[in-house]
């Protein structure tokens, strides 16, 4: 009786002085290690009793543990408790816990079937489920979290359907759900801070209007103002379409996308395309149109599109292009097609700027005026040519024509016909990129315009 009341006075003794020190009271109970909370009633799992290489079958956290007589409740998973566990093939979170800390399941990448993060949840940390990517079943976010940090649920590949955001999330942080599948995403109609317009598939920041995270069915509402950092990054989109809205592409927007094909336009409302937003968009293959109003591109932001087979600049002043401390400007590396089109009375300009490249494996070795909105007028002659440059159909207008007739770069008739109206059509399309001469014959005389086809 003496030696056991001895013995439960040593241990409250040393509780005592772990209190007062600071320390943490551990032990493990079962598979897994835990560690008493400040409040001496709830505990975090610390880990797992087995090291990774032994450690494998299901994770089951549970609510409760008894650890000598007394019952703690979980209520968090501690930062890295199981970084690396390869082996564990599913995961089941209690309803008592609160917080995810940080890389808590990080690599866990042997996780199949649901993820089902309890109503309990208010925070998740950064990189929480870093790469994660066998969950193939439901993805379920609880209603009371508020915080999901960034990178949390990053490169988990195999969650898909829909990502429901509940009304109580108030942040989500950068690249939290990169390289996700979702189908479609939806935002809580009660959620002060983000939300799903249009049916836009998209969550976006409701005060600033930026969109923040996408999917392959995504449709950017024209009341979106800027494409956050990652948003479509490595998505299997076919296209790429951005509205006239927008006026910032955040870093690494599109990064990736290499299914994407077509042109890309870069809508004239733009003003800034952070550094990588389209790097390794390999699968493009129309023409890159740069919109009058961007001022600058970043590093790396179209490097290795080696896909387009035209480029066009409507911007009248050359963009300031990135050149971050040991980045040598590398924002078109190997992007493929060394002739660039720019304002007429501009190719002076980027010529003696940093878009020239004389072997353009950086950047443009040609530039080509486009002609002054494809208009002019000589002598009593007035015709029209459009859209120029083109690489396909071109309409040309003039009053009572007679006779059309085009000429390719080195002067040979390529076309030539008689024509009655005020209008023709011709189609580029088979035709190779380059200039080309149209020679317009009406009843007041010959005009001769040139054509860049892209």
């Amino acid at each position: 009786m003496k030696k056991s009341l001895l013995k439960r006075t040593f241990i409250s003794v040393v509780l005592i002085c772990f209190a007062l020190t600071g320390m943490a009271q551990t032990f493990t109970a079962g598979d897994l290690n835990y560690s008493v909370n400040a409040d001496g009633v709830s505990v975090t799992v610390t880990g797992h009793a087995l090291d990774y290489e032994h450690a494998n079958g299901p994770l089951n956290i549970p609510e409760a543990v008894n650890y000598q007589g007394t019952d703690y409740t979980v209520t968090a998973i501690g930062n890295a408790a199981f970084l690396y566990y390869f082996y564990l093939t599913s995961l089941s979170l209690p309803n008592s816990l609160v917080t995810i800390e940080n890389s808590a399941f990080a690599y866990c990448s042997g996780f199949t079937g649901d993820l089902i993060i309890p109503n309990s949840v208010v925070t998740i940390e950064e990189s929480a489920f870093f790469t994660c990517y066998s969950f193939d079943g439901d993805f379920v976010i609880g209603n009371s979290v508020t915080t999901i940090g960034d990178g949390a649920f990053n490169s988990c590949d195999g969650l898909h359907g829909v990502l429901n955001i509940p009304s109580s999330v108030e942040s989500i942080g950068s690249m939290a759900f990169r390289y996700c599948n979702f189908s479609g995403m939806t935002v809580d109609p009660a959620n002060p801070v983000f939300d799903s317009r249009d049916n836009s598939n998209a969550i976006i920041v409701t005060e600033t209007n930026e969109l923040l995270i996408g999917c392959v069915n995504s449709v950017i509402p024209n009341t979106v103002t800027a494409i956050g950092e990652d948003a479509f990054c490595g998505l299997a989109l076919t296209s790429i379409n951005i509205p006239n809205s927008v006026t910032r592409i955040g870093a690494g927007a599109y990064a990736f996308c290499f299914s994407a094909t077509g042109d890309l336009t870069i809508p004239n409302s733009v003003e800034f395309i952070g550094a990588g937003a389209f790097t390794q968009c390999t699968g493009l293959d129309g023409t890159l149109t740069i919109g009058e109003s961007v001022k600058f591109i970043g590093d790396y932001a179209f490097r290795q599109c080696g896909g387009f087979t035209g480029a066009v600049s409507l911007a009248t002043v050359p963009p300031e292009l990135g050149n971050e401390p040991g980045w040598n400007c590398v924002v078109f590396e190997q992007f493929g097609y060394p002739i660039l089109t720019v304002p007429y009375g501009c190719a002076e300009a980027y010529q003696n700027s940093n878009w020239y490249d004389p072997i353009g494996l950086n950047g443009f070795y040609e530039f080509i005026e486009a002609e002054p909105q494809a208009v002019s007028e000589v002598g009593d002659v007035i015709s029209a040519v459009y859209p120029n440059p083109t690489k396909g159909v071109v309409k040309i207008e003039a009053e009572n024509i007679k006779n059309v007739s085009i000429f390719n770069a080195l002067g040979q008739l390529i076309f030539d016909t008689f024509v009655t109206g005020d209008s023709f059509e011709y189609d580029f399309s088979n035709q190779e990129a380059g200039v080309y001469f149209i020679k317009v014959e009406t009843e007041k005389g010959v005009e001769t315009k040139r054509v860049v086809v892209i």
